[in-house]
């Protein structure tokens, strides 16, 4: 094994300092600005830590011949062209699979119901009433969750997470997921349900399905007309696990009352997706769709516990690798 390994970061701004102590112990660390132009570090450089604003295409593959490990703070991996890095033999660490650790990361759980409750009671625009000089309480009285149902799309660590948090606010929970069986749902106080009748029952949907071939557009227009149309919508997980043409005219046909979205299909970096989306477009006349910048995991504290936690990995594998006498 190598002495040093140098690491770059694709976003050194805000990085734990912790994390960053853990990798400069393996070696140099740069951040990508400072060496894309560096032809003598590109080609040296062995491990690339990376969060979900950029994306690891073949293109940027290609510019490190020397990388062996991809390390990405995140579950989700559809920011990573995964058959690029294959076929180059590149080792991908992320918080996939990381159970333990996962529970006690909870941020997008909790900005989960924050949505649900802004949407519900029409804070957003009641914000935006009182900026613009307008005390609009009689037009914008909105619905409790207490006593509502709420339909959970995928019941692993964060939808059981958001179901044990909505429990609280006295919501009746339903879900459904073909990998929990009922008996698991039923410790959690939700009822195991078929997708369709998810969509039929439920006064509010929250998605929490994890990205995959088989789950793109999971969400489709038939389920949008299975809903009640005081129901509300809302998808913290990934933009292309919905249908979003279907979603639009389920707004615009009053099938649903609304939705709340942390995520679009598509998502670029420097957001220019949103510039020429349909949603964003609808959501600038309408008062029954809110979408922010997915913010569901930003918060300081989880930024720093995954940016130490892949630091940890990555030292890990790095033994490991010593140990076995592999990759490096």
């Amino acid at each position: 094994m190598k002495s040093k390994h140098l690491t770059i970061l694709t976003e050194p701004e805000g990085y734990s300092e912790k994390a960053k102590a853990m990798l400069r112990k393996i070696g140099p660390v740069f951040s990508w600005a400072e060496i894309k132009n560096r032809k003598d570090i590109l080609a040296t450089a062995d491990i690339v830590a990376v969060k979900l604003g950029i994306k690891i295409s073949k293109t940027f593959l290609d510019c490190l011949p020397g990388l062996k490990i991809i390390a990405t703070s995140t579950t989700g991996l559809n920011h990573i062209d995964i058959k690029a890095a294959a076929r180059r033999g590149i080792n991908i660490i992320s918080l996939r699979g990381e159970t333990k650790f996962l529970r006690t990361i909870t941020p997008t759980a909790e900005e989960t119901l924050g949505l649900m409750i802004m949407l519900t009671r029409n804070l957003p625009w009641g914000f935006d009433a009182v900026r613009r000089g307008r005390w609009d309480k009689e037009k914008l009285y909105g619905h409790e969750l207490n006593g509502k149902t709420l339909g959970v799309l995928g019941f692993g660590r964060l939808g059981s997470m958001v179901a044990k948090m909505a429990r609280s606010f006295g919501m009746k929970i339903v879900a459904c997921d073909p990998y929990v069986p009922k008996s698991a749902m039923a410790r959690a106080g939700a009822v195991k349900v078929s997708t369709d009748e998810l969509f039929r029952k439920s006064d509010a949907v929250t998605v929490h399905v994890l990205l995959t071939d088989k789950t793109r557009a999971l969400v489709k227009r038939r389920h949008f007309k299975l809903m009640k149309p005081s129901a509300y919508f809302i998808n913290t997980a990934r933009g292309e696990l919905v249908d979003e043409k279907a979603l639009l005219e389920a707004l615009e046909k009053k099938r649903i009352a609304g939705a709340a979205l942390d995520v679009l299909s598509n998502e670029d970096p420097e957001g220019r997706h949103v510039r020429r989306h349909p949603l964003v477009r609808y959501a600038k006349r309408h008062q029954n769709l809110i979408i922010v910048p997915h913010l569901g995991g930003a918060t300081f504290e989880s930024m720093a516990k995954t940016e130490e936690f892949i630091a940890e990995k990555i030292v890990q594998v790095l033994r490991a690798a010593r140990r076995y006498d592999r990759m490096f």
